[in-house]
């Protein structure tokens, strides 16, 4: 966390900080496992989406269900990016027994969430793999 703390000035950013750390980094690690499969792969998304709440610290608010709205998008979006670098699953072949999409608890459920929710599951799952997980259209045929 030391590392963290030096991209920030003020003491109130760095306490703001370190409550923001300690509330969400295992729900961040959480989520970035149970999509990258990998622990280290795993690390390294939580650890870029901290130094960028760190960058950007003044910007975010303290605990809330809006910040932790904030981290998992944030957490999300950089697993997406990570599975898109590298081919999203170089050699492996899509199971749908591992397929797992996320609780509905941990998000604040729009009606779009809601809805998404309703669906029989293997409409979730095109709507997850498309949208959540990059995969084109034709990729998702084929699965």
């Amino acid at each position: 966390m030391l590392i963290y703390l030096q991209l920030i000035e003020t003491e109130e950013d760095k306490s703001k900080f370190e409550e923001i750390y300690t509330e969400y980094r295992n729900l961040m690690h959480y989520l970035a496992y149970n999509r990258l499969r990998n622990e280290q792969d795993a690390e390294d998304a939580v650890h870029q989406v901290f130094v960028k709440i760190a960058e950007n610290i003044r910007t975010v608010e303290p605990v809330s269900p809006k910040t932790r709205r904030l981290v998992v998008v944030m957490i999300e979006n950089t697993v997406t990016d990570m599975l898109r670098k590298r081919g999203r699953h170089p050699g492996e072949e899509f199971r749908e027994e591992d397929w797992a999409a996320p609780a509905p608890e941990l998000y604040e459920e729009s009606l779009l969430d809601r809805c998404i929710w309703k669906l029989p599951e293997k409409q979730r799952m095109v709507i997850w793999l498309k949208y959540h997980d990059g995969y084109s259209l034709r990729e998702i045929a084929r699965m």
